[in-house]
């Protein structure tokens, strides 16, 4: 955390509920641990309170100190440029870790900022890496949620095309955020449609254009920020490539 910020924190017990969403869960609750190394485990590790919108994780720079899984709301990580423009670099949503990827040279190299009401999990860096040499096979489990999240934020530059990388996007999400809805494939945007075309790095011209051709295809329907799903086999082909085809009405 820089000097301008304090995580506000919470006792253990007002979280407990959520550990069942959330990644760490793969190594927190592991199944060969002991009663006393789960403790252990679980000692280290602490809780915020909700964080505003607006309200810093880490900012670019400041001393990495922690990993930090999100166990509510979303978290937008972006960087500036010369001229003070942001340029987001991922969303975070809950079950997923950031700031890990500072731990070498220590330094934190973009910003973390909460964009939807958020808490967080809080894993002293030093401590999980000391306690990781004493407890045999806690090491793997790290490794592989790192490795994972590196995956992940791969997807979406792979589209050709602007409505090709929104329907890559608009999968990605729903999966993400799936334990959360029902199966009728309807959720709202954790982030504007601006900030996801930031991420995809057009404009949001583009951004609007892109989203009218998938409804226009009967892929989607969007009102505002709530998005639903109408052709789910369409959007998946329009996200390996082809091209949407406008149809006549929507469902």
């Amino acid at each position: 955390m820089g000097a301008h910020a304090k995580m506000p924190t919470a006792s253990v017990p007002v979280f407990r509920h959520v550990c069942g969403l959330c990644s760490l869960k793969e190594w927190c609750w592991l199944p060969g641990l002991e009663e006393g190394e789960l403790r252990r485990l679980h000692a280290i590790v602490r809780h915020s309170s909700v964080l505003p919108v607006g309200h810093h994780v880490f900012r670019t720079d400041d001393r990495f100190t922690a990993i930090y899984a999100v166990n509510s709301g979303c978290i937008e990580s972006y960087t500036t440029d010369l001229q003070g423009r942001e340029h987001v670099r991922d969303f975070h949503l809950p079950g997923e870790l950031l700031g890990f990827d500072a731990a070498y040279p220590e330094r934190h190299h973009f910003n973390a900022k909460v964009i939807k009401a958020a808490s967080v999990c809080i894993v002293p860096y030093r401590d999980i890496a000391a306690l990781s040499r004493e407890i045999p096979g806690l090491q793997t489990p790290i490794l592989a949620l790192m490795s994972r999240n590196f995956s992940r934020q791969q997807l979406c530059i792979e589209g050709s095309d602007a409505t090709q990388q929104i329907a890559i996007f608009l999968f990605d999400l729903e999966a993400r955020l799936r334990w959360g809805y029902s199966a009728d494939y309807e959720f709202d945007l954790p982030m504007s449609h601006e900030s996801i075309a930031n991420y995809l790095r057009f404009s949001p011209e583009t951004m609007s254009r892109g989203l009218s051709k998938l409804q226009q295809a009967g892929a989607i329907r969007v009102n505002r920020r709530h998005i639903r799903l109408l052709d789910v086999a369409c959007l998946k082909l329009i996200a390996q490539g082809a091209k949407p085809e406008q149809k006549s009405t929507l469902n």
